[in-house]
């Protein structure tokens, strides 16, 4: 503890009693040093403070008249008393540390309060200066004790006053800020000012409960409270935690005991100080977060300075709980001002919508009322939007079933979904306008819901489709005629075409030899035979399919390998400078109709040869070494593209652009595809350039059950 500086009169006395005590030691100074000693008593018997000596065994040696005053008791009966008993045992006991100090040859300097036998409790300044022999031994010690009651309660008043001022001047800057980020820094810097503090942080716990935020920071020096400080998990070993964690102050008045409580922090640029406080900011019985400052100076935090902190704390938890609502209040009428503005927009672009829509669109209230509707209700129904206050006033708009019955008011689509959440897709619907023309309409509904699936709007869309019905009967008509023509047509060329086949036939296997040109010719005539004959087949089973019908098949055992031998053969023999060949592996054998896959062959290979590179072979194989028997067809050239992949197998769809001239009406795989499905099977396509174009066929042995 470093050694106070004396008072003048005390200096003064010990050093007139040094004096005495060096002229006592010479002889014949007896009578000399007695009068010295009542001169010098003289002197500090004036002294508003206790002067006294205590010998080495704590016993006064003589004292001045201020202990009479004191103690109520003459001095010649203090002196010689031990200490305890003029002071009393408890006021001894809070000074016996001192005392022993003193007596060590230490000087002691305290201030605190001492409860006397007599004279009650006394607010003192105490100075123990120790009387040291020239041989190094402890005589005694002087001891000074001036009573500092009223001059601290002065103090204490004169510092109260000044921390009210203080707390105004806090609360004053604090009224001034308005947003938390605002409120946070006015504390910080404030709150130093008031406290006389070094630093001073301010944390606040997040939404979650999970983790510090860094609102603010004072007397840091540039660089110190980096990223890693802004936000740091609830559980770091920080005062802030345990203020936090516990809902009370946290004090440390030294360094030593701030590190043996977090001696993680040592060495920490960002620990300033020697005295340390975290206050907990608390509203409404929730701990928010926390306020921290460090002291340059060790000290010891007096009941009303702890008071005077907390109070601090609990004005910028109020504060900044206030900012919080103002910043919540100002961000729900920002939010609000913005959805008024997006409502208006969105009215403003729903009456454009409406406006423009080609389709009736009616909106209802979830009680029924008719609120609103787009422009093309009057252009479909003929009248103008004709509003209701219920489903029971839906009778204003005629309609009627297809199968002739009127709707009634609950009967219309809008009524059910607003009745029944029903939703209604085109449904259709015969209105008679009041000109007395009918017309057709798809109507479909549904109930509107928002995100609690609470009801809040009814929506109805009226489409008119007359045109559409008109052009659908229409086509329907034309197609009935198409497809008749088709058959008729189709059935009544098999017949010149069938002579000229047999025409041709008996040309090549007459008697009378034919020239090589003769024979050419007739070849090729068969051959258009044999193309003919296969549109024509093509013909009549779409025409059939296109009816209603399916592809008869009538199943017989037979081999997939015979078949395709055969397909293969007879378009050699029509096509000798292609290359056809078959390859064929396990057990080909099952129940099929040998015509019809003949026929699924037929269409297969002349798709190959029509679109397929004339240079390369046409590959058919048949694999039988499974469950179902494979058949693929396989040849080089230009690949499908891969848009038209998908619907390949469609009527009227051709491969590709390039082959052949003659490369037919494009229902030679839709054909293929019907033959396929009648047999239960499956086909599917892959095309590429480097892997070339595979149809591949997939059939089982056995009809499925």
């Amino acid at each position: 503890m470093p050694v106070p500086v004396l008072t003048p009169s005390l200096s003064d006395f010990v050093d007139k009693l040094l004096v005495l005590e060096l002229s006592l030691r010479q002889p014949g100074s007896v009578a000399d040093g007695q009068g010295f000693l009542e001169k010098l008593l003289i002197t500090v018997d004036t002294a508003p403070v206790l002067l006294s000596y205590v010998d080495s065994a704590g016993r006064y040696r003589f004292c001045n008249q201020a202990y009479e005053r004191w103690f109520g008791e003459k001095r010649e009966f203090i002196v010689g008393k031990a200490m305890p008993e003029v002071l009393g045992e408890a006021a001894y006991a809070s000074i016996q540390e001192a005392v022993q100090s003193a007596l060590s040859g230490r000087r002691v300097h305290f201030e605190r309060v001492v409860r006397y036998r007599s004279g009650g409790s006394r607010m003192v300044r105490a100075d123990y200066v120790p009387h040291v022999l020239p041989d190094g031994r402890v005589a005694g010690f002087v001891a000074m004790v001036e009573d500092i009651t009223e001059l601290r309660r002065s103090e204490q008043q004169r510092r109260a006053h000044l921390r009210v001022e203080r707390l105004y001047a806090v609360s004053s800057a604090l009224s001034q800020a308005l947003l938390p980020e605002e409120v946070a820094q006015v504390a910080v810097r404030e709150g130093a000012s008031a406290l006389e503090a070094l630093s001073a942080s301010l944390v606040l716990v997040d939404a979650e409960g999970t983790s510090f935020e860094l609102s603010a920071a004072h007397g840091f020096p540039e660089g110190v409270l980096d990223e890693r400080w802004r936000r740091f998990p609830l559980g770091t070993p920080l005062m802030y935690r345990e203020a936090v964690r516990t809902g009370r102050s946290v004090l440390y008045g030294n360094l030593e005991a701030f590190l043996r409580d977090y001696p993680e922090q040592a060495g920490s640029p960002a620990l300033l100080g020697r005295a340390f406080v975290a206050l907990p900011l608390r509203v409404q019985g929730s701990v928010i977060g926390a306020f921290g400052f460090s002291f340059e100076h060790e000290r010891e935090f007096s009941p009303e300075e702890l008071q005077f902190m907390e109070a601090l704390g609990q004005q910028c938890a109020v504060a900044i709980e206030r900012a919080r609502l103002y910043a919540a209040e100002r961000q729900a009428r920002a939010e609000a001002e913005q959805l008024r503005d997006r409502l208006a927009a969105e009215s403003t672009l729903l009456e454009t919508v409406l406006k423009q829509l080609p389709v009736g669109v009616v909106i209802a209230e979830p009680g029924g009322r008719l609120v609103r509707s787009s422009a093309a209700i009057e252009t479909i129904w003929g009248h103008a939007f004709v509003p209701s206050t219920g489903i029971s006033e839906y009778g204003a708009y005629q309609g009627y079933h297809p199968d002739g019955r009127p709707y009634a008011p609950e009967d219309w689509p809008l009524a059910r979904s607003l009745l029944h959440g029903e939703t209604v897709v085109r449904e259709p619907v015969t209105i008679i306008r009041p000109d007395a023309s009918r017309r057709q309409i798809d109507v479909s509904s549904t109930l509107v819901r928002d995100a609690a699936g609470r009801p809040v709007a009814g929506v109805v869309v009226s489409t008119d489709v007359t045109q559409h019905h008109e052009l659908r009967e229409a086509l329907r008509r034309e197609g009935e005629v198409r497809e008749r023509l088709l058959g008729i047509v189709s059935h009544d060329l098999r017949n010149p075409l069938q002579a000229i086949s047999t025409a041709s036939h008996l040309l090549l296997s007459s008697l009378a030899p034919l020239t090589a040109s003769q024979r050419k010719w007739v070849s090729r005539i068969r051959t258009s035979v044999l193309r003919m004959d296969r549109l024509i087949r093509d013909l009549l089973d779409f025409v059939r399919i296109r009816q209603g019908g399916t592809l008869p098949i009538q199943r017989q055992p037979m081999s997939l390998e015979e078949v395709g031998r055969a397909a293969v053969d007879e378009l050699l023999a029509a096509h000798p400078q292609r290359q056809l060949l078959l390859e064929a592996r396990g057990e080909t054998g099952g129940e099929w109709d040998p015509e019809r896959l003949i026929q699924l062959l037929g269409n297969l290979l002349s798709n190959a040869l029509t679109h397929g590179a004339e240079g390369a072979p046409i590959q058919v194989r048949v694999n039988g070494e499974g469950a179902q028997v494979v058949l693929e067809v396989a040849n080089q050239g230009i690949p499908i593209p891969p848009e038209l992949l998908p619907r390949i197998f469609e009527p009227f769809t051709r491969a590709s652009g390039g082959g052949n001239a003659l490369k037919g009406v494009g229902l030679g795989l839709f054909i293929v595809h019907e033959i396929v499905a009648a047999h239960g099977g499956h086909i599917d396509v892959s095309s590429s350039r480097e892997a070339g174009t595979v149809f591949r066929v997939r059939l089982p042995r056995v009809p499925l059950a």
